[in-house]
């Protein structure tokens, strides 16, 4: 075997572009997400049921960059530990929890979009609280459990191979998938909407409810189709890499998988982060009530600094006016004595 081949590292231009990618990428999926879910917690009228679904996924692209972010720039940029290693275990494990909880997070979002939007008058009976937090904590505990499947085997053969090939279907195909029929349906139901309202308006009959559902169907075609863009561009290099992967070790390419395993795969998996900072871009500045929530906050934030600022100002200037008076009226004593 060419051991040559199986030295195969990140150059040190491209760790130092990586460590920044990965640190501007953290900061502002923590800023985002963090915001997000304290406007969620500050905020009662914010804590829908449909908004519970955006704030599991904002706690998962928060880990991201909290945890798996910095993680990558020590490990990946920094150490790149040999495959044989308790480092790459660790961020192996931490992969595939973070992969799963987004993509399997996303689902849940585009999934109750479309329920709400198929099924306005039964949203309320069929996405109950006791559900939302029923997918919510199975979604974590599955993301969770997963990653472990790759611990029980310690080679880097067949089986790994098909365990790899598994867990891309299970963390992209699956998820790609379901946000895609959900897109599919979303833009039939608004097609149906609109053929709608055309009939309405020759006939006369025309109903103003009908339009608001309508603008509200492409608002969620928007949303959905800027989630199904970011979900391709930023995963599908994850996916096909993954694929990769299992060819080289069925065919036993060790030069190739090597080169892939640590070359290629940090420059993906920085793409695929980066998506944990463009979710709040999509999701909450979209939102009406976020936004309102957002603006309000800051605006109570802000008027409460300036009475806060006023009342500084008062109080030095009644201060400065007492410490005025008693100067003068030490100089009135001493002119006195001396008189």
């Amino acid at each position: 075997m060419n051991t040559s081949c199986l030295e195969e590292r990140l150059s040190s231009a491209a760790s130092i572009v990586l460590s920044l990618w990965f640190s501007f990428s953290g900061l502002a999926a923590v800023t985002g997400n963090g915001l997000m879910l304290w406007l969620f917690y500050k905020n009662k009228s914010l804590r829908t049921i449909s908004n519970r679904f955006l704030a599991s996924l904002s706690l998962a692209d928060f880990v991201v960059g909290s945890v798996v972010d910095p993680v990558w720039i020590v490990v990946r940029c920094l150490i790149q530990p040999p495959v044989q290693s308790i480092s790459f275990d660790v961020i192996n494990l931490l992969w595939t929890h973070t992969t799963a909880a987004t993509t399997f997070n996303l689902c849940c979002v585009s999934v109750d979009r479309f329920i709400s939007i198929r099924f306005p008058f039964r949203y309320q009976d069929i996405v109950t609280k006791k559900r939302c937090y029923t997918v919510i904590i199975s979604v974590w505990l599955f993301s969770s459990g997963l990653p472990f499947s790759t611990t029980t085997v310690n080679d880097m053969g067949y089986v790994v191979a098909e365990l790899l090939s598994a867990l891309a279907f299970i963390i992209f195909a699956v998820p790609l998938l379901v946000v895609s029929l959900v897109y599919i349906c979303i833009f039939k139901e608004a097609k149906e909407i609109l053929r709608g309202i055309s009939a309405e308006k020759i006939t006369g009959n025309y109903d103003e409810n009908i339009r608001v559902r309508a603008k509200q169907n492409f608002k969620a075609i928007k949303t959905v189709g800027l989630v199904l863009g970011t979900c391709i561009t930023t995963w599908l290099p994850s996916f096909v890499l993954l694929l990769l992967h299992f060819y080289y070790s069925k065919a036993n390419h060790n030069c190739k998988r090597n080169k892939l395993i640590f070359v290629v795969w940090p420059w993906v998996e920085a793409v695929a982060f980066t998506s944990s900072a463009i979710n709040p871009l999509i999701y909450y500045f979209r939102n009406q009530e976020f936004r309102r929530a957002f603006r309000s906050t800051f605006r109570n934030l802000s008027s409460r600094f300036n009475e806060e600022n006023e009342l500084e100002t008062v109080k030095k200037r009644k201060r400065n006016h007492s410490i005025g008076n008693g100067v003068v009226t030490g100089n009135l004593a001493v002119q006195k004595t001396e008189f």
